[in-house]
């Protein structure tokens, strides 16, 4: 365990640890650019350099390890001076046009420049032009003159997606970075090659000239696509999602996520439903709930059939059984969802439901125990009431078959459909990126879903529709926020505590506020 003085700092790590991540755990800053703590070191960009009382010249901070006995200076007169010379050098060639770039307001040479050296360039003679705007594959724009060949694209194909379809070629001011003779970049994390860009060179099509930066608010939430649940962080304008990038989160997904997963947030642009119907036609949210409420405990009284979603956090299932559970005891409950689709050995989960895991838990808790799918499809004529959550069902064709036979039917999704059309009452859901509470991944990881967006019309969460209804049923439920309601899922659930207490020791608080950026 090496100990080492860092600006007069002194630190332990481990062996092997580099200069630059000894100076991270201190809070001091070492610019970079090839540098990533999800990559292999490359040590080409020369911009973390440091003294050291080892090498009688500058050494990069992010390839040599720490040394037992290391004094460190990381903003000595000398190293400011090289570092300004490693930035003049970059930009010799660059064309500096952030008015028109779309990482403004995220550059890292953009920062660098104004805290190293902010002069205006020596640069006396025609400066050396590339391509512009070449489209590198269906997610991702590549613009070489912008480029300073960190390679950090480069190893996210190579170590990562482990699809190496990025390369260096040519050398000095001529290099840029180029694909295979007719290999466009399209494996399925080809938008992190974008995310670990410091400049504006390769840049996503769906952010591409959509919103500046500086004027998103970004969500911590977390990623609703299968069962992994990566941290994410939804960036926001104007109450709409403008893109979805990677959270941190060692854990689950460390630095990356999915193309598909990012993308996502367009399915829920086009085809919601923000009033509630009432025989297919809209109604005030109140007079459907008080028919609904007059209708439901006779038909329920004939047997009630509930399919549950795992798109549901746990707080929307404790509210949902708690509560038609006080309709009608003997209430049958079923857990439906997404078919299971493709994955990988990198991220993708084949389950295709972020909280099955969590809906397992809770269901236990409570005592409940569900039956499939294709029991309550095949007993529908039989039922007084069936109530389905969500429209994400593999089952939604034999469903809708279903709704159309019981006399009360009841659907609660966010989207039109087969569903929504065959049922006597619809009530308006939200997407993931409306919802707040927790979902639980396949590994058992708990995470925080936040509200990224305000939901449009009379779309409510699952766990708010069944507090209107219990209200008029006269069914207690305690707790009318998210953390109450996770202290009651807790007291039912200990497991799920057990979970929470374990992600905020090593993560933080669970539920906290939304963190803006």
């Amino acid at each position: 365990m090496p100990t080492l003085t860092i600006d007069g700092r002194e630190i332990t790590v481990e062996p092997g640890t580099r200069i630059i991540e000894a100076a991270d755990r201190l809070g001091i800053d070492v610019p970079r650019f090839c540098y990533h703590p999800g990559l292999s070191v490359a040590g080409n960009c020369r911009m973390c350099l440091v003294d050291t009382n080892r090498s009688p010249k500058p050494v990069a901070s992010c390839w040599d390890p720490c040394q037992d006995g290391h004094v460190v200076t990381t903003n000595s007169p000398r190293v400011l001076e090289a570092r300004r010379g490693v930035l003049e050098h970059i930009l010799l060639n660059h064309p500096v046009d952030c008015p028109i770039c779309d990482q403004a307001g995220e550059c890292e040479l953009q920062d660098l420049y104004f805290a190293h050296d902010a002069k205006p360039s020596r640069h006396g003679f025609n400066k050396h032009h590339k391509d512009k705007a070449r489209v590198m594959g269906p997610q991702v724009v590549y613009d070489a003159e912008r480029c300073i060949n960190c390679t950090r694209c480069v190893r996210v194909c190579d170590e990562v997606a482990k699809s190496p379809q990025l390369v260096q070629v040519q050398r000095g001011d001529r290099a840029f970075i180029d694909v295979f003779p007719g290999q466009p970049l399209d494996h399925p994390y080809s938008m992190c090659t974008a995310d670990v860009c410091p400049v504006g060179a390769l840049t996503t099509r769906d952010f591409r000239f959509k919103c500046r930066s500086w004027l998103t608010h970004g969500i911590h939430t977390v990623c609703g696509e299968c069962s992994r649940g990566c941290s994410i962080r939804a960036d926001v304008y104007r109450n709409a999602v403008q893109r979805l990038v990677p959270r941190h989160n060692p854990s689950v997904n460390r630095y990356w996520a999915c193309d598909s997963g990012r993308l996502a947030y367009h399915r829920f642009e086009a085809g919601r439903i923000e009033k509630m119907l009432v025989g297919q036609l809209p109604v005030d949210a109140a007079q459907g709930l008080r028919e609904l409420a007059e209708t439901l405990p006779a038909a329920a009284a004939r047997g009630l059939a509930v399919v549950l979603t795992p798109w549901m956090t746990c707080e929307d299932a404790w509210a949902v059984v708690t509560v038609l559970r006080g309709v009608a005891a003997d209430a049958v409950f079923s857990v439906g969802g997404n078919a299971p689709g493709g994955q990988d050995a990198i991220l993708v989960c084949a389950d295709k439901n972020p909280n099955r895991n969590g809906l397992a838990l809770v269901l236990a808790g409570m005592g409940v125990v569900p039956v499939p799918v294709e029991r309550v499809v095949e007993s529908a004529s039989s039922l007084g009431a069936l109530w389905v959550f969500g429209a994400d069902q593999a089952h939604a064709e034999s469903l809708a078959g279903a709704l159309r036979q019981v006399k009360l039917s009841v659907v609660t999704t966010a989207q039109e459909g087969q569903m929504a059309a065959s049922s006597r009452f619809v009530l308006p859901g939200l997407s993931s990126y409306e919802t707040e509470g927790t979902w639980v991944n396949e590994a058992g990881v708990i995470q925080r879903v936040r509200r990224a967006i305000l939901p449009a019309g009379e779309a409510r969460g699952y766990d708010a529709w069944a507090s209107d209804l219990a209200d008029r049923l006269g069914v207690p439920l305690p707790c009318r926020d998210v953390a109450g309601r996770f202290a009651q899922v807790a007291l039912a659930v200990p497991s799920l505590a057990g979970l929470a207490l374990d992600a905020i020791g090593q993560h933080g608080v669970v539920l906290d506020k939304a963190v803006p950026r």
